[in-house]
């Protein structure tokens, strides 16, 4: 018995010795002895950020991580930065995951982090590239606001014509701003009779997105499509199209949940969408975390990563893939 509890006390020991070997400097007190994971959405309380809770929370539990998700009520960089700068100096956190609100008022906080030994990995929308060790992108700006674009385009008559408004929550969040700026440019060069009109900006707010997309319609006649930069985008200018009487008139494209889609797809007011799995990328962030408690985590290359096989890397951007389209004859196969 004795011989067998030595054997148990070298063993525990030795597992707490690679648990601290693993965290790293910025490891303090974490009573549960696993890395803790700080897990930051732009807002709590949506369906988008819910799937991805869900796939952070699958792989937290794993690869043997603690994972803490919290965030603010709306897409208020201040209040990300202020749960930065609290975990940060809590000494409980071994890595930080956020989908930042904007990309550069939250740097500063994201590189103190860093500097007292917290990694940052960034998922969803980036910020400045050395304020953070990986961006885990849902795939690259162009494939996303190409497959954006296409997707409208194909439901335009005649096809790649006419007016289109973009509705966004704002104009400074880092994946609406580069996507908006990659659609303008693919529409140039691909859809020379396709017209858009200047960003419109709701804040992530439904209602408001709603009464910003019927001013949008009602200002414009000849409007013939609405391109939501958002999860909350889209829903928001499919109800306006639908209290407006415009089904089959308007069309409604974007990005945005089957969750919040099914209704509008079901009905008619929207033929497809186009989105990633949110579930996927929440659990590839939480991969790319622990590979980088680990020293396992390159800049360049591949990885495999669990049920999602093998996962591209370039220079410090993980690409979960390209987007797909959803329509009425797939949208019951998801739930999130």
């Amino acid at each position: 018995m004795r011989f067998g509890g030595n054997l148990f006390m070298r063993t525990w020991i030795g597992i707490l010795a690679l648990s601290g070997s693993l965290v790293g400097c910025g490891s303090t007190s974490n009573p549960t002895g696993r890395p803790k994971i700080g897990f930051i959405p732009k807002l709590v309380g949506i369906p988008y950020f819910n799937a991805c809770k869900r796939g952070a929370e699958e792989a937290a539990a794993l690869l043997g991580l603690e994972l803490v998700y919290n965030g603010p009520t709306e897409t208020d960089v201040n209040k990300q930065i202020d749960l930065v700068r609290q975990w940060t100096a809590s000494g409980e956190f071994q890595v930080i995951c956020i989908a930042c609100n904007e990309p550069d008022q939250i740097a500063p906080a994201l590189r103190e982090a860093q500097r007292r030994g917290i990694p940052v990995i960034t998922y969803d929308a980036d910020t400045q590239a050395d304020a953070r060790s990986f961006f885990v992108n849902q795939g690259t700006y162009d494939d996303v606001a190409r497959e954006m674009v296409d997707s409208l385009a194909d439901q335009l008559t005649p096809r790649g014509e006419g007016l289109v408004g973009i509705l966004t929550s704002s104009r400074q969040a880092p994946n609406q701003a580069q996507w908006a700026r990659r659609i303008r440019e693919y529409v140039t060069e691909k859809y020379p009779q396709m017209r858009l009109l200047e960003e419109a900006e709701h804040g992530e707010d439904r209602d408001r997105g709603i009464t910003v997309a019927k001013a949008m319609i009602g200002a414009h006649p000849d409007l013939k499509g609405i391109i939501g930069l958002t999860s909350v985008s889209v829903p928001a200018a499919a109800e306006a199209v639908r209290q407006f009487g415009k089904k089959g008139q308007i069309r409604v494209g974007g990005v945005s949940t089957p969750k919040d889609m099914r209704d509008y797809v079901k009905d008619g007011t929207v033929s497809e969408f186009v989105l990633w799995n949110p579930i996927d990328l929440g659990y590839l962030t939480v991969h790319v975390a622990h590979r980088q408690l680990s020293g396992q985590m390159p800049r360049h290359g591949r990885i495999s990563v669990g049920r999602l096989g093998e996962i591209e890397v370039r220079e410090g951007e993980v690409l979960l893939g390209k987007p797909m389209r959803f329509h009425k004859d797939n949208i019951d196969s998801f739930d999130f």
